[in-house]
């Protein structure tokens, strides 16, 4: 759920912020398209996210399920990107596309990796352990 609901919005924020720079006080519209399709973009790709850092729960440390998360989240980002341009407009992709893939990815890096901190459940897992309490 933290996947979900979190990720998407601190993307949406991130993607707020910076149109807010970039497009000021003058055009709210743009901003408001800007950081809505980002959210929308972003949902699939955390909830993949999600579904790979449960996965990789059970046998990491927090700390590198963490990082490992982020990059995935980040080179799905980029696929997405990508194959939406490719699909849209032409197979071949320019350079200023794969850069501006690159920066959408960026914009994972930090939400995925604190989605996979905030959904860390160490204390169920060792709580529901087949060991007896007593020793």
């Amino acid at each position: 759920m933290v996947f979900l609901l979190l990720g998407p919005s601190l993307v949406a924020l991130a993607v707020w912020l910076v149109a807010a720079a970039i497009a000021g006080r003058i055009d709210d519209s743009f901003i408001g398209l800007c950081a809505i399709t980002s959210f929308l973009l972003t949902l699939p790709v955390s909830s993949i996210t999600g579904l790979m850092d449960g996965y990789l729960a059970r046998g990491l440390p927090t700390f590198l399920r963490a990082s490992l998360t982020a990059a995935f989240g980040m080179t799905i980002a980029v696929g997405l990107v990508l194959a939406l341009f490719a699909i849209m407009f032409s197979p071949t992709v320019p350079s200023e596309v794969m850069n501006g893939a690159l920066c959408a990815g960026f914009f994972l890096l930090l939400p995925m990796g604190l989605c996979s901190l905030l959904s860390d459940d160490d204390g169920n897992r060792r709580r529901h352990s087949i060991e007896p309490a007593c020793a």
